[in-house]
């Protein structure tokens, strides 16, 4: 696209040889819907759209990118270089759409999340901060975001800080898992569902009150559904005399 140009006049370009077949980019794509159902307007909205946009653009999508070089080197034996620098660019690219585009994508919601990466006494005082300014939120919500710094996104600090940032072959040798084509694999998924169930339930504080989102449930008999979530609205009592 060049400014000043009639739509007519754009250059179409292919943007990426994967689209919404990818679960990752579904269920990231439903976050448009989620957040047209809040009560977030103009400017607001539009801020927090963009930045979820962010989220694939610059932070998912290269990081899917690297990951399908790692499946293609298993059985091909890389030299150690290109192999390292495969695991370590997704590894980057994961957190910086975890840590950095994440947290950009709940400031435009006006919610702070900067306590998910601080010290375990910083992380526990912000989360009571939060819960005490959002009571609404999940109930779960405290187990499940404890349960991913311990379940993965301490670890990938520390490679981030200690290798990436920092590289020393000592360091490395304590990351050697982080250079295996199935917990990258496992890393990928691991990151970005954390992404959706934590701006779903961010996105979900902003609708209008009754309304929240619901999953289908796994012993449901009726048709499968096309999309993870729906919106479940609680009727309203009557408020006069029938």
């Amino acid at each position: 696209m060049t400014i000043g140009q009639e739509p007519n006049q754009w250059v179409v370009k292919k943007f990426a040889d994967f689209g919404a077949s990818e679960e990752f980019v579904a269920q990231s794509f439903e976050l448009f819907d989620i957040l047209g159902a809040t009560l977030m307007f103009g400017e607001q909205r539009t801020q927090a759209h963009d930045r979820i946009g962010e989220i694939l653009v610059d932070g998912l999508f290269p990081a899917f990118i690297e990951l399908r070089k790692i499946r293609a080197s298993v059985g091909n034996e890389p030299p150690v270089v290109e192999y390292r620098q495969l695991y370590e660019d997704m590894a980057r690219k994961l957190w910086k759409a975890y840590k950095v585009l994440m947290q950009r994508a709940a400031e435009a919601m006006n919610f702070d999340l900067g306590f998910l990466f601080q010290n375990d006494q910083k992380f526990a005082a912000g989360l009571k901060t939060f819960r005490e300014l959002n009571p609404s939120a999940r109930p779960l919500l405290e187990a499940y975001l404890r349960e991913a710094r311990t379940g993965w996104q301490n670890e990938l600090a520390d490679f981030r800080n200690r290798v990436l940032e920092h590289v020393e072959d000592c360091e490395r040798e304590k990351f050697q898992k982080f250079y295996v084509a199935e917990f990258a694999e496992q890393l990928f998924d691991a990151v970005w569902r954390t992404i959706v169930n934590i701006l779903a339930m961010l996105l979900e504080l902003r609708f209008p009150p009754g309304t929240c989102l619901v999953e289908q449930g796994p012993s449901d008999p009726g048709p499968k559904w096309p999309k993870r979530f729906h919106f479940h609205i609680e009727p309203r009592l009557p408020t006069g005399p029938q």
